[in-house]
Parts: structure tokens; sequence; C-alpha cells
């Protein structure tokens, strides 16, 4: 490695060296939390896909796990062994098959938490673009940040 221990970068001019121009705020009173209004102007549409999409699926991971439940609840109620059964005699059936299985319940499930998925992610995502469209119209949302009292 180098050393680089004798490098000496320029002294900074007269101008660098003046302080900043003091940004402009209001007078706080001791005591008094201090408050800003600001606007919410846009929304970054990629940002938006990004933060649903991982919301999307922790709640179809949370609707799998409800629907599991759910259904361990109800076969130990013996709920699905009547239904089965009852089933069977109307229908004169001599298979075993019946009406519902775990493998149809977990099934209709997952399809219905993807489209759950895909609907969450899109409608946010087109949500961000009208919003950013009527907000240019308008103006944003106003939201006023405070010290905790």
């Amino acid at each position: 490695m180098p050393d680089l221990s004798s490098v000496r970068h320029p002294a900074p001019s007269n101008e660098a060296q003046k302080a900043p121009a003091p940004v402009a705020v209001a007078a706080r009173v001791e005591g008094e939390p201090l408050r800003a209004t600001i606007q919410i102007r846009k929304i970054d549409p990629w940002s938006t896909l990004k933060i649903s999409l991982v919301i999307a699926v922790s709640l179809f991971f949370v609707w799998m796990v409800a629907v599991g439940l759910l259904y361990a609840v109800l076969d130990g109620m013996g709920v699905w062994d009547r239904l089965n059964s009852a089933f069977t005699e109307i229908v004169n059936e001599d298979g075993g098959g019946g009406l519902v299985s775990a493998g149809q319940v977990f099934g209709y499930a997952a399809v219905i938490g993807i489209l759950n998925v895909v609907l969450f992610t899109a409608l946010t995502t087109i949500g961000s673009f009208i919003y950013n469209l009527s907000s240019d119209l308008v103006g944003g949302v106003e939201v006023t940040l405070a010290d905790r009292d």
C-alpha cells in the first residue's frame, strides 16, 4: 500500500471558510414542541411496488396459516367427516373421494392468496400513479411533524 501521509490538501479559500447563510427557522419558545408542516407531493411508484409486494407476500403467509388453523379446528370437530359422509349418501358414490379434502382447501386458498398478492401490489402501484397525477393538480397531502409532547 502506498504511503499517503505526505499528501497535503490545499487550504480552503476564504469564501469556502465563510459560514453558510442561516436557514430561516421559526422562533421557538422554551418548552413548546417544534412543529413543521410539509406536503407530500410525489410518491415513487417503484418504491410503492416494492413495499406493497413485501407486505402482500407476508399477508399471504398469514392467510395460509389462518386457513390451516381453521381447517384443523373444523377437522378436529369432525365437520369435514360429516360433510363428506352426507355428500356420499346423497350421491350414492362408493368411492371414498369425498367432497372436501385438505389438498383442495389449501389449493384453493393458495390460488386466492396469490390473486390477492397480485391485485394488492398492482392496485397500490396504480394508486401511487393516481396520487401523483392528482397532487400535481391540487397539491399534495399536508402533514404536520412535531416533537413529542
